[in-house]
């Protein structure tokens, strides 16, 4: 209803001017009722839609509302930028302590080995120890068996071994 009015308003203007009298060898220039001008204007101020107004404040705060939209935009970017380096850091530490526990891993099976070589030649060394004096004993068991198992001469040949003092 408001617009309509502000359309009825325009239209009496335009009335106006054209009911206007013409000033003698002049076709531009007019005489108007000032008064019933301004009156049309004042209606159509005082009618001029909310939106209208709104949208005169909106230009008006336009800067602030772009500016803000713009700090918003900007917070927005600068937490995602944010967000992706923290993520790449943790992931960089996760590398990095992947790298890391490959190399123990590596070190740990080196070293097992080193000490598996080490205690197998350790193993094989005291192995070989024991057979040489296993065999020392058992060529000792031999001699002392054919000794026994030998034919007895006399005793003399026995006691030949034996000291003279202790005869």
């Amino acid at each position: 209803m408001a617009e309509l009015m502000i359309e009825d308003y325009l239209d009496a203007m335009d009335e106006i001017l054209d009911k206007a009298q013409s000033f003698p060898l002049s076709a531009k220039k007019s005489l108007v009722d000032v008064d019933q001008l301004r009156e049309c204007i004042d209606h159509i101020r005082m009618n001029i839609p909310t939106e209208v107004k709104q949208a005169k404040k909106i230009v008006s705060e336009r800067k602030s509302i772009i500016d803000e939209a713009t700090r918003q935009a900007d917070d927005i970017i600068n937490k995602a930028e944010s967000r992706k380096n923290t993520l790449l850091a943790e992931h960089e530490i996760t590398k990095t302590a992947q790298l890391k526990a490959a190399e123990i891993e590596k070190q740990a099976l080196m070293k097992a080995k080193t000490v598996k070589t080490a205690a197998d030649e350790y193993i094989v060394d005291t192995l070989s120890k024991a057979e040489e004096a296993l065999a020392a004993s058992l060529t000792a068991v031999k001699r002392t068996k054919s000794t026994i198992k030998a034919p007895k001469t006399a005793p003399m040949q026995m006691n030949m071994n034996i000291p003279p003092q202790q005869r």
